[in-house]
């Protein structure tokens, strides 16, 4: 089995490059309107637009009250395939620190306003590489990535140990940086106030959507949330979709629902909603696709 780039979405190749076709709408916005995703059951992705409509082009997962998802009491891994959009612009340069990852463009955020009690992080991208900032409290650190984001799909993956604090970041199965982390509990604070974004993992955009922020402009699939450091070295990405969710698995979204308002967790106790809206020239974002990074 070999990684291809298949179906939905474009990326200015050619009409044979097996990306899918285009449908390029009536407005000046660049974005590409994509055709209807595959039927229920078929392997797929979610395509978002860094529209920033309002309370849109997003899936949030709601961890409050507590789900498996809300990962953080203690190790933890998050790994997920990206794909960027076309003709997408990334920040050049990595922003430092704990809240650094925020200046890029996002792909999961579970931050929360202010800095409170147990933790928060997220992910994003920039033109030299992938961002991850964690913080427990005031405390926490930034990882900056050093590979240049090519075209195609990636995957990505970030581990944390609660015991050495030891944070980790994966490109291609490739390290790509490390930094020792917060000590303590990093989950989202169960009842905590503040705003109403707060609760959720979100996927794609920053949660307030900010007029300065910048959420993603791509395709996301095979988001797997485990409970344990599951890598610890350098290894090879996985070649086709997860099987199954294993005992050390929180929740697994395999985005291969084909259409609904409902992102679908393999154990079924994590589920996220899609939030759909239209973007400035009417066009629907996100959209359910058939592009993956699977040769089938």
């Amino acid at each position: 089995m070999i990684l291809a780039a298949c179906g939905g979405g474009d990326d200015g190749g050619g009409p044979d490059d097996g990306d899918g076709p285009l449908a390029v709408d009536a407005g000046n916005d660049g974005i590409p309107t994509v055709p209807d995703g595959p039927p229920t059951g078929r392997p797929g992705s979610l395509r978002f637009f860094n529209s920033h409509t309002p309370g849109a082009d997003r899936v949030e997962i709601r961890i409050d009250p507590q789900v498996p998802a809300d990962v953080g009491a203690g190790s933890f891994t998050i790994d997920l395939w990206f794909r960027l959009g076309p003709d997408i612009v990334l920040p050049e340069t990595c922003q430092t620190g704990r809240d650094g990852w925020r200046s890029g463009h996002i792909v999961l955020d579970r931050d929360r306003n202010g800095d409170g009690l147990h933790g928060e992080f997220g992910l994003s991208l920039y033109r030299d590489g992938v961002a991850f900032g964690i913080s427990q409290g005031a405390t926490g650190v930034g990882l900056c990535g050093t590979a240049a984001i090519r075209t195609g799909w990636h995957h990505v993956a970030v581990t944390r140990d609660a015991t050495t604090r030891a944070v980790t970041l994966y490109l291609d199965g490739v390290t790509n940086g490390s930094a020792t982390g917060p000590l303590g509990d990093v989950s989202y604070q169960d009842g905590a106030t503040g705003s109403a974004t707060d609760p959720f993992l979100v996927i794609g955009v920053e949660k307030p959507n900010l007029p300065a922020s910048n959420g993603f402009n791509g395709f996301v699939d095979e988001l797997r949330i485990s409970t344990v450091v599951r890598y610890t070295a350098d290894f090879t990405p996985e070649t086709m979709a997860y099987a199954t969710a294993d005992a050390d698995t929180a929740a697994l979204y395999h985005f291969d629902d084909g259409g609904g308002l409902l992102l679908g967790d393999e154990r079924g106790l994590s589920p996220g909603d899609v939030k759909f809206g239209t973007d400035l020239t009417g066009n629907p974002v996100p959209l359910w696709v058939t592009g993956q990074p699977f040769l089938n």
